[in-house]
């Protein structure tokens, strides 16, 4: 192991993780345990030790395909820290390293991917005083954000034309951003293709999420893996979807959102249908003040298993006029609404194609029902 060492020395900063755990029981005992380790452990060896910027900056722009980096301390950065070499690993050295924006800064984004396979672990990234995101990748493949402490400025993390990423085991939080965890296509990057997002904990402690976003902002991708996520708070919807197929939502539990758990197709859709042949299985949705989930421009979307009560107006599930040839099962003890409005024609052939909903609870029909106008907040351009 070498150390570099270089520029000034920072004064000691006495961090308070916040990474804490509700102190009332979950309205739901069941579904998914959520743990985060960041700060607890150091699990991958570094071969450079890095204790200040100017150090974090040499031993980047030195830095080899392959190298691991890790920080010890946690230290402001004047500027954005850029990774743009292959597979390069940071991570911290004592549990508690990492970095936060310096207020007196020209921070954007905090820490941004610029490479394949970068990976950033188990770290602390305080993006409060940053004026963009917390993290940033944008065409690249392979990326890994795992198991670190986040907190959010305008967004926690945000991925334009991603392949195959991995944010897992970490812990947001955001006192009012427009976006969380946010995925969308990018030029020159394309679609989010074979990401997953698994096991974090995504918390707002204010309102947050312009009309369109939410705590988890998932959009223009196949075979997107979205499970065992913890998505808490007054965001605008839990979890805002567009743009899928083929896609996986499992066993996230969804508390407190200002508008919608779930709300399908928010902003401008750039396909004919905006969400098709996905599933939505064994999620619970809670607290939502306006619906469980709210579904538009999808069919052939299957709706298991998914605990929906408690919702505003007691409305679980609501399928739009767009909506068509959906499945539905209600699960045991389902006291929720089911709106279908579905009148859709799916596949071209001059027919609707009805839902299928079976299971307990009420099905009402040709109920008007509608939400929020799902419009982008200003200044928010780059975002959709």
């Amino acid at each position: 192991m070498r150390t570099v060492r270089c520029g000034a020395v920072f004064a000691t900063i006495v961090l308070i993780v916040a990474c804490r755990e509700s102190t009332t029981e979950p309205a739901h005992s069941a579904g998914p345990l959520f743990s985060v380790d960041a700060v607890t452990s150091c699990p991958t060896p570094a071969a450079v030790t890095v204790t200040d910027e100017a150090s974090l900056r040499a031993a980047l722009a030195a830095a080899t395909p392959g190298e691991v980096i890790g920080l010890d301390g946690f230290f402001a950065v004047t500027a954005d820290i850029t990774v743009a070499v292959e597979n390069v690993t940071l991570t911290c050295v004592t549990p508690g390293a990492g970095i936060f924006a310096a207020a007196e800064g020209s921070v954007v984004e905090l820490v941004t991917a610029g490479a394949n396979g970068v990976v950033v672990d188990h770290l602390v990234l305080d993006g409060s005083a940053a004026q963009g995101d917390a993290y940033f990748a944008g065409a690249v493949a392979g990326v890994r954000l795992t198991s670190n402490t986040v907190t959010c400025s305008e967004g926690c993390a945000f991925f334009v034309g991603t392949r195959e990423a991995v944010i897992a085991d970490n812990y947001f939080e955001s006192a009012g951003g427009i976006t969380g965890v946010h995925l969308q296509m990018g030029f020159p990057g394309g679609p989010n293709d074979g990401t997953r997002i698994e096991r974090n904990t995504i918390v707002a402690t204010a309102p947050a999420g312009s009309a369109s976003f939410g705590g988890l902002r998932v959009r223009d991708g196949t075979n997107v893996t979205v499970t065992d996520n913890l998505v808490l708070g007054p965001w605008s919807n839990s979890i805002a979807p567009a743009d899928l197929t083929e896609s996986r939502f499992q066993r996230n539990r969804l508390e407190g959102a200002a508008g919608f758990g779930i709300r399908f197709a928010t902003g401008p859709s750039f396909v004919p249908i905006s969400m098709t042949d996905n599933v939505f299985a064994q999620n619970i949705v809670t607290g939502a003040a306006t619906a469980g989930i709210f579904a538009r421009l999808a069919c052939r979307n299957t709706f298991a298993q998914n605990d929906l009560n408690g919702n505003g107006g007691n409305i679980g599930l609501t399928l739009d006029a767009t909506t068509g040839a959906n499945i539905v099962v209600l699960p045991r003890g389902n006291t929720s609404d089911v709106i279908d409005n579905g009148s859709f024609d799916c596949d071209g052939d001059g027919q609707v194609d009805p839902n299928r909903i079976t299971g307990p609870g009420r099905i009402r029909t040709n109920v008007a029902f509608q939400p929020p106008a799902g419009v982008a907040t200003p200044g928010t351009h780059r975002l959709r």
